[in-house]
């Protein structure tokens, strides 16, 4: 049987749980790959949604073998703080933007730095 199955940082899992979803709490990118390999290695079938920020760090043999994968799909969903460098809000939001519609966006209020 397949289904959606989520994974993300502790602070969005209730969120998750009131949609009905399976949701995985994971504090590191460590965990967030021990599920996947888990999932990969048991066969199982469904779609993981998972946090950007541990999907930017995931190690690549991984994401090559999910991408491989005729049982287990997967995507990217916006998780909220970055993991890495700090990175604004704003920031956040043009890259989601960006990786959109393929086109950089600058804010209105943003001034151009000499």
């Amino acid at each position: 049987m397949s289904r959606l199955m989520v994974i993300v940082r502790p602070e969005l899992v209730s969120g998750f749980q009131l949609a009905g979803v399976s949701v995985y709490s994971a504090r590191t990118v460590d965990t967030a790959q021990e599920l996947v390999r888990n999932w990969l290695d048991t066969g199982e079938t469904g779609l993981v949604a998972i946090d950007d920020g541990f999907l930017k760090y995931m190690d690549n043999s991984l994401l090559r073998q999910l991408e491989v994968s005729e049982k287990l799909l997967y995507l990217a969903i916006p998780g909220g703080q970055a993991l890495g460098p700090q990175v604004s809000t704003r920031d956040r939001i043009a890259a989601l933007i960006r990786h959109a519609i393929g086109v950089y966006i600058t804010f209105k209020s943003e001034k151009e730095e000499k």
